[in-house]
């Protein structure tokens, strides 16, 4: 059984960045709907069902995010990434550890080593 968490902050934090950047097409619309609905009451209604309808499709969509994961997945980097996010303590230091262990791994040290030995 996966004991893994999703951090409540990154679902609130990614429900709103999808409200607003993932179905901008929506989002954008619906409020120069409601601007254009102080003057017109359809208008209004219009950007009411439209922003509605964006608010559910962005709560689907990090549904679906959170789903993914939690999801067992064969890439050990996914993995260390889904580690760090449900481990103990607070997620974003141990984001911060994770990308600091990642940037300063072997495979990504200063090629200049390798230089020196072919002189």
């Amino acid at each position: 059984m996966n004991d893994r968490k999703y951090p409540t902050e990154l679902f609130i934090i990614g429900f709103l960045m999808n409200i607003v950047f993932h179905f901008f097409w929506l989002f954008w619309p619906g409020i120069l709907f409601l601007f254009i609905g102080i003057f017109d009451e359809s208008c209004l209604y219009i950007g009411i069902i439209i922003l509605c309808l964006d608010i559910a499709l962005s709560f689907i969509e990090q549904l679906r995010i959170r789903q993914a994961f939690l999801e067992e997945s064969d890439n050990p980097d996914f993995r260390a990434f889904q580690d760090a996010l449900s481990k103990d303590g607070n997620w974003r230091d141990n984001l911060n550890d994770f990308l600091n262990e990642k940037m300063s791994g072997p495979e990504n040290q200063d090629e200049s080593d390798d230089e020196n030995e072919y002189d």
